[in-house]
């Protein structure tokens, strides 16, 4: 795990998730979470990658990164996939694909979506109702962070009350790409930052036509959601937002 400047978001972090093809439980048993760990390790070791934060789960895992190259990125994730693919397979008696997709990725370009992103990572096995707590979960790098507090903090990765949160929030703001990721939670998602940007009420939303106006273009221009998609979820007319 490495040291996090405060100043790096010039899209320097990236959320990474890779899944099962057809969701098939890839990473079942302890063993293979090992082995996708050690060799997901091992290759970054080679080039200029670090791992911030990660959750192995049964069927898909996540990984927050940080490196100054998307292409870096892509290299190592793809040599580590072909790695992977070729030991399940081996181990399982199989042949085909192992993977769905590459990978997901999604650029994290402000503290405040890294310190969500750290918390949606590791609450996964929570949300999945796998266990009760973050810290009784063996495959993150949720207990890092547990034991490795005045590191953490004095080497300025993040403040005491980010580190607070970090650690003994039960929920996070906002979702990242996932399995069964959808528009509804994209926009859901987006309506709540908004709100926590403009720090005001849903119903404010409603009764001020130019707060409306203001969230449509935050979640067309920031959270890149296509109008149809907003007219869709909202079920108003283009005509209304071309109005606004």
């Amino acid at each position: 795990m490495s040291r996090v400047a405060r100043d790096s978001f010039n899209a320097s972090f990236f959320y990474i998730m890779i899944q099962g093809i057809n969701k098939e439980f890839i990473f079942k048993e302890e063993r293979f979470k090992n082995q996708y760990l050690k060799l997901i390790r091992d290759n970054i070791e080679k080039i200029n990658i670090e791992i911030i934060a990660y959750c192995m789960m049964g069927n898909h895992a996540h990984f927050l990164l940080k490196s100054n190259d998307i292409k870096e990125i892509s290299s190592v994730m793809h040599k580590t996939n072909g790695m992977y693919a070729k030991y399940y397979n081996f181990v399982n008696e199989r042949v085909g694909y192992v993977f769905r997709d590459r990978f997901l990725s999604e650029p994290i370009l402000n503290q405040r979506y890294f310190i969500q992103c750290i918390k949606y990572i590791h609450l996964n096995p929570v949300k999945a109702k796998i266990v009760l707590k973050c810290e009784e979960y063996k495959y993150s790098s949720f207990n890092y962070y547990l034991k490795h507090k005045s590191e953490i903090i004095n080497k300025g990765n993040i403040s005491e009350e980010e580190y607070k949160d970090i650690c003994d929030s039960n929920h996070c703001t906002r979702n990242f790409l996932d399995i069964d990721r959808n528009m509804k939670e994209e926009i859901e998602d987006g309506v709540r930052e908004f709100l926590y940007k403009e720090k005001i009420e849903t119903k404010t939303i409603f009764l001020d036509r130019k707060v409306f106006k203001n969230m449509i273009y935050f979640l067309k221009i920031e959270e890149k959601i296509s109008y149809t998609e907003i007219c869709k979820y909202f079920e108003i007319s283009r005509n209304l937002i071309s109005n606004l």
